[in-house]
């Protein structure tokens, strides 16, 4: 997995992501005499100055592999491919990718383009953290509308798992997305995407000699396939700070600052949807836990910083783990230069300290009152109204069986 090998057309999932990350949908993309003239392969076909939306180029990246409108969505992102390609290597080193060096946005060979198999799995992995490329990634059909150059175009996606235009044999019901990939030099690449039982797995295959034209039962797709069957029947997946069945106790995730978490509403959280993957059989407690706290939060939003990570490793091997947070606008925001296990101390001390919320237990205690009132009044009318029925239940028996004399008093018939 630590093999370094050309990608072809994979490149694009991370071209997409950088592009989602420092853009707008709406954007309107200009296709440069570069990008026509610097791109052959897979496309769909566009004109020199031509004009799209952000939304449909990456669609068109994504579902039809297009090379001039990856090649236009760098120069619309980056200014100049070369400052492109500067992002997408430091994003690669970010997401802790070490056999990776990227040379263009659109994957078309090159002697200095490449990557391995993990970095490729981490790189599809934050990329499918993102919602509009989990759309886009799992989109089957897509239209392009009508620009001054070109008619309505209809687009399809390329994996054969996910929309098998081709070969119906390599339809997989858990596929949810994907790219491919391929050059006569880096030969057969492959993304993909499955889920089942709440599990998300990656696959990633690359230079797979043959296709499914020359190998119909050895191939990118039939290799997938036994790759995720086998992950879904021999792996379980615990979620981390969740409720569900699978739950990896958070009670003691923080050591010395648990007394500081609440899952509901508490200042600590950790990363949404993270988990551990195991060999069935296994259980969490053969797994290593180890916490770790940054000296350095890193910021990710006005009240929110990533102050540590949760590692479980098994055999050697990270088996997962996530982001632990800090989220509370109403508290000082945190200083990079503060020790985080002294501050977190002191919150907890001058926590334990506050005064007594006078104001919020009289407010809960009038809206009690209040609600018992409105209940006993509910009731009263409820039996009230019950007592009118039943006289006129009465009134209306008893007419059946009396008459009415001149004096308009009843009386029994006889």
């Amino acid at each position: 997995m630590d093999e370094a090998h050309y990608p072809a057309s994979i490149t694009k999932i991370m071209t997409t992501l950088i592009a989602l990350e420092n853009s707008d949908l709406n954007d309107i993309v200009t296709f440069s005499d570069a990008a026509i003239d610097n791109t052959e392969g897979s496309g769909i076909a566009r004109d020199y100055g031509e004009q799209m939306t952000m939304e449909q180029c990456l669609y068109a990246v994504m579902l039809a592999s297009a090379n001039e409108c990856a090649y236009a969505v760098a120069e619309h992102v980056g200014g100049t491919i070369e400052n492109f390609v500067a992002m997408m290597n430091q994003k690669a080193k970010e997401l802790g990718c070490t056999g990776t060096n990227f040379a263009n946005a659109n994957g078309l060979w090159m002697s200095n383009h490449y990557t391995t198999a993990h970095d490729m799995a981490l790189i599809s992995q934050e990329a499918y953290k993102n919602p509009t490329f989990a759309k886009i990634t799992g989109t089957k059909r897509y239209i392009i509308n009508k620009t001054k150059k070109h008619a309505k175009r209809y687009l399809h996606n390329h994996h054969g798992m996910l929309y098998p235009s081709t070969f119906t044999q390599y339809l997989y019901e858990y596929c949810v997305g994907g790219k491919t990939g391929y050059t006569s030099k880096c030969r057969y690449t492959l993304v993909t995407y499955a889920k089942k039982n709440g599990t998300t797995l990656v696959s990633v295959i690359m230079r797979a000699p043959n296709s499914p034209w020359t190998a119909p039962d050895a191939n990118e797709y039939t290799d997938t396939t036994r790759i995720l069957n086998y992950c879904f029947e021999n792996y379980k997946r615990y979620e981390i700070g969740t409720t569900t069945d699978n739950t990896v106790n958070t009670s003691d995730l923080f050591t010395k600052y648990s007394s500081y978490y609440n899952q509901q509403s508490g200042p600590l959280s950790v990363e949404q949807g993270a988990g551990v993957m195991l060999p069935k059989g296994v259980t969490l407690d053969k797994a290593q836990k180890k916490v770790i706290y940054y000296d350095t939060p890193q910021q990710v939003s006005a009240t929110k910083k990533v102050i540590g990570k949760i590692t479980y490793t098994y055999n050697g091997k990270e088996a997962g783990g996530a982001e632990i947070y800090y989220e509370n606008a109403k508290n000082p925001t945190l200083n990079d230069s503060i020790d985080m296990s002294e501050w977190f101390v002191d919150a907890v001390e001058k926590a334990n300290e506050a005064p007594f919320p006078w104001k919020k237990v009289l407010t809960i205690g009038i809206l009690v009152v209040a609600a018992l009132a409105i209940t006993i009044l509910i009731l009263w009318w409820m039996r009230t109204h019950k007592e009118q029925r039943t006289r006129r239940n009465r009134y209306k028996r008893g007419k059946k069986n009396r008459n009415i004399n001149e004096r308009g008093y009843y009386y029994h018939k006889k």
